[in-house]
């Protein structure tokens, strides 16, 4: 079965044991839900079954279909203003949480990937926690400048874009000693936030001179087995 799993593996051009790539750290692990490809679905599916969380708010519906690879048990929501998304809020972030106080156990931000809103989303999404709740973020590890350029397009082309989404994320790490904060090494850099307590960054929070500079401490990076060590499933 492992011979046949590692050549089904290999034919789909993934990587069977863990491998550094500019994405991250690329691989197969035992997450609650079974050995699975290291990803922002594998850890949402981690912690929903780790802490028992049954709702899930979703800021930016590019692909849809992943959430269908959620596992929970109650309530999905999602937001985008492009309507192309379908999403069942088709309005901005900022829109939807001036219009809306629901609360959920897990919200997971990858709207619009600058600094200034994404520490708004934070910032938003910190208000409209369950009591367990806790927030997921995408694309915080941008392995070169290029990567965190300002804007999407290029000469009519759409590269593989981070942004500057770190810097709203950096923005709490600086300001926010009430609470806890890591990025994983994986999927572009995946974000944990929770209430909680952390040691925060004595640094400045923006330019990619300075990601660059200071990335472990900065993000408080950690690899998926720490982020799987952290969060140990029963």
């Amino acid at each position: 079965m492992q011979k046949k799993l590692k050549k089904l593996v290999k034919n789909a051009g993934l990587q069977f044991s863990p491998k550094r790539t500019p994405k991250g750290i690329e691989g197969y692990f035992r997450f609650a839900q079974g050995r699975m490809l290291a990803s922002r679905v594998s850890l949402c599916n981690h912690l929903i079954l780790t802490y028992g969380l049954d709702s899930y708010l979703e800021i930016g519906t590019r692909n849809k279909s992943k959430m269908n690879n959620l596992i929970l048990a109650r309530r999905v929501a999602s937001v985008d203003p492009d309507p192309a998304a379908e999403p069942e809020y088709l309005m901005t972030s900022d829109e939807y949480f001036a219009q809306h106080d629901e609360k959920f156990d897990l919200i997971f931000i990858d709207g619009l990937h600058t600094g200034d809103q994404v520490k708004r989303d934070i910032d938003n999404a910190l208000a409209r926690l369950s009591p367990r709740g806790m927030i997921l973020l995408h694309d915080l590890n941008p392995p070169t400048a290029f990567h965190a350029r300002e804007v999407y397009e290029v000469d009519g082309k759409f590269p593989n874009w981070n942004g500057t989404s770190w810097e709203g994320y950096a923005w709490h790490r600086k300001h926010s000693p009430d609470l806890e904060m890591h990025v994983v090494d994986t999927d572009w850099g995946v974000g944990f936030v929770r209430p909680g307590k952390q040691v925060t960054w004595d640094g400045p929070t923006e330019g990619y001179e300075t990601l660059a500079a200071h990335r472990q401490e900065l993000l408080n990076l950690v690899s998926v087995t720490e982020f799987l060590q952290r969060h140990p499933s029963h």
